[in-house]
């Protein structure tokens, strides 16, 4: 959902409880795993940049995903990402359960 919030906060409010447990899922790991990068809301999505951009996420109709910058990555773990449709760099998955987060940490 592209969205006019002004924070990833506020983006995340605006959504059902589901799909919001899912992405501030996905937000704790992201904040963990790069803690100096900053978060704001880019395109009308939650962005993480650090030298450039490392991370999104957003909630579309039918799916959920997460942007990874780094495409080589996405490619690498396609196999082992779970039960989710990959693009260039967007991983796309309609439960969070579908979603090998162990290998998600690894990106």
């Amino acid at each position: 959902m592209k969205s006019n919030a002004g924070t990833v906060s506020a983006y995340l409010d605006e959504l059902p409880a589901e799909r919001r447990k899912a992405l501030e899922t996905l937000r704790a790991m992201i904040e963990k795993a790069a803690p100096k990068a900053k978060p704001s809301m880019k395109y009308g999505l939650p962005s993480w940049d650090w030298n450039g951009p490392l991370f999104a996420l957003a909630s579309r109709p039918e799916v959920m995903e997460l942007y990874v910058a780094e495409v080589d990555l996405v490619a690498k773990r396609k196999k082992t990402l779970g039960n989710v449709d990959i693009g260039t760099s967007c991983i796309r998955f309609k439960r969070i359960e579908d979603l090998n987060l162990d290998v998600v940490a690894a990106l």
